[in-house]
């Protein structure tokens, strides 16, 4: 099959950016044809021949829309008001060519600007497709600032297990002191054998803090941590965040649920701070776990999954 860039270039003729290209070369084939019917393995995206189908659509129905863009996925349904009724019409992920940034555009060509470039905004969402993919449990982690709050958010974990609320198939703690120096504290299973890579937190915190490629893309690196973070494929975004928030002075707590009392886990965090980084069930999920911590304990909405 011919590379993405040279089948848009010759069918729709754009140039697409690196990182898209890059992209739907190694990940095209995962994705549906007709995203609007069928589940998209990722943020809705669609495959090659939806994106120049699509995209040559928008071009025929909108007067105004510019040639260097590309429609690259469905976004769902939005209700807009028309002669003071409302009506529901489809909205779709566009790439800007011109600057890389992705956006939002609906059928009558309205659009909302979503993220700066490509790698941004896929970024999370490929980490969680791929964590899907690989393992059943779900992935969390939480950043502090604080050198001790980490350490007792796993303690409140630990006693939920205990209480049977949840189901932990690991809990780590990286700390960074105010000399700059990183330390881990074991997983809840002191006696796993292999220590910190013993476990899939123990090579994902071994592979980010213990190695010199903290920041950068995962390249090549010896044995488990390198076969383990290959199959998950780590984006740039995701190890960028994470070397700017884990600061001097600050705590890191990685964690793989397999199953979880909801409004027990909620009870227990409410208020109880910190930043999620990443989890990989979905952004709502993510954003929820944000809202227990941030809250005071009022308002707050209960998860229905």
């Amino acid at each position: 099959m011919e590379p993405f860039a040279a089948y848009v270039l010759q069918t729709l003729g754009v140039k697409v950016r690196k990182e898209y290209a890059e992209f739907m070369d190694a990940h095209g084939k995962k994705l549906p044809e007709d995203p609007v019917l069928k589940k998209s393995w990722i943020g809705g995206l669609g495959s090659r021949d939806f994106v120049v189908g699509t995209t040559l659509a928008f071009r025929a129905r909108i007067s105004n829309f510019r040639k260097n863009r590309l429609i690259i996925g469905y976004a769902g349904i939005k209700t807009i008001i028309v002669n003071k009724a409302y009506e529901e019409i489809d909205e779709y992920f566009m790439l800007d060519g011109s600057d890389g940034s992705v956006h939002t555009i609906d059928s009558i060509g309205i659009a909302e600007w979503l993220a700066a470039s490509f790698e941004e905004w896929i970024g999370p969402e490929l980490l969680r497709a791929k964590l899907r993919e690989k393992h059943a449990s779900n992935l969390t982690v939480i950043i502090f600032n604080d050198e001790l709050k980490a350490q007792e958010a796993r303690r409140r974990l630990l006693d939920l297990q205990r209480e049977g609320s949840i189901e932990l198939e690991d809990a780590l703690v990286v700390v960074k002191g105010q000399d700059g120096k990183t330390k881990y504290h074991g997983t809840h299973r002191p006696a796993r054998k292999g220590g910190l890579a013993g476990s899939i937190t123990g090579l994902i915190v071994g592979s980010i803090f213990f190695n010199p490629f903290l920041g950068a893309a995962v390249g090549a690196v010896a044995g488990a941590v390198s076969a383990v973070l290959t199959e998950i494929k780590f984006d740039d975004q995701f190890m960028k965040d994470l070397s700017q928030k884990f600061t001097p002075g600050s705590s890191a707590l990685f964690t793989m649920v397999r199953k979880a009392d909801p409004e027990r886990v909620r009870e227990a965090f409410v208020g109880f701070g910190g930043k999620v980084l990443v989890n990989s069930v979905s952004r709502e999920r993510e954003a929820l776990i944000q809202q227990y911590l941030d809250s005071t304990g009022e308002g707050v909405q209960e998860e229905n999954s």
